[in-house]
C-alpha cells in the first residue's frame, strides 16, 4: 500500500432511531449490528412495544422497505454510518380466520345442484344460478328467495352483479346470456349468443 491510499474499516454496528409511522422515536438511538436484518428487528420491536405475542411489522428507510441486513442495506444505498440514522416500523395486518362448525341457515328452492352463486355490491342480497335453468335472488336478511327468473334452456353457469347492484347478468352451458332487474326479477331484452365458430 502506497502512501495516500485509504483503507475502510468494516463497521460491526450502527447507530439507529426506531420511529413509528408518525415519525415519533420509539426510545433512545440503538446501536444495531450489521448482520441485523428484518427478523432480528421484529423481536427488538415486540421487546420494546411489550407485545404479549409476536406481531408482524414491515421496516423503512427513506420510505425503501428494508428486506436485507443492515449492512447491506447501508452499502448499497451509501449511506454514511457516521451517524444515526432513522428505521420506520409499521404494523402488518393479521389475518385470523375461525374454521365454521356448523351451518347457520340454508337456503332451499333449487330444483337441481346450484352452480354458481355472487353476493349483491350492498351485501344484501344472493344471486344463485343452478342446473334447473333458473336464477334465484335472494334477500340475505330474511333467507328467502325475492325471485325466481325464468328464460335459459340449459344450466346456469354464472351469475353477476353490474358493479352498481342494477343488472344481474347470467350465462348457461347453451351460450346465452340473460340480463336481469334485481328489483323486479324482470328479464331485461333479449338474450345475448356466443358465436360458437
Amino acid at each position: 500500500m502506497g502512501l495516500g491510499s485509504k483503507v475502510e474499516a468494516p463497521f460491526q454496528s450502527m447507530l439507529c432511531l426506531l420511529k413509528d409511522p408518525n415519525v415519533t422515536p420509539l426510545g433512545k438511538p440503538m446501536f444495531l449490528p450489521q448482520t441485523a436484518g428484518p427478523q432480528h428487528l421484529q423481536h427488538i420491536i415486540n421487546q420494546l412495544l411489550n407485545n404479549e405475542e409476536m406481531l408482524p411489522y414491515a421496516f423503512y428507510i427513506s420510505d425503501v422497505e428494508l428486506v436485507v441486513p443492515l449492512g447491506h442495506y447501508m452499502e448499497k444505498n451509501k449511506v454514511p454510518v457516521e451517524k444515526a440514522f432513522s428505521i420506520v416500523y409499521q404494523s402488518q395486518v393479521i389475518f385470523r380466520i375461525r374454521p365454521v362448525y356448523r351451518c347457520s341457515a340454508t337456503i332451499g328452492g333449487h330444483q337441481e345442484a346450484i352452480v354458481s352463486v355472487a353476493f349483491g355490491p350492498d351485501g344484501q342480497h344472493l344471486a344463485s344460478g343452478s342446473g334447473d335453468t333458473t336464477v334465484r335472488l335472494w334477500d340475505l336478511n330474511t333467507q328467502t328467495p325475492s325471485y325466481t327468473c325464468r328464460g335459459h334452456k340449459h344450466y346456469v353457469l354464472f351469475v353477476s352483479w353490474s358493479h352498481d347492484g342494477k343488472r344481474l347478468m347470467s350465462g348457461s352451458r347453451a351460450g346465452e346470456t340473460l340480463s336481469w332487474d334485481p328489483q323486479t326479477g324482470k328479464q331485461l331484452g333479449s338474450p345475448l349468443m356466443v358465436n360458437s365458430s
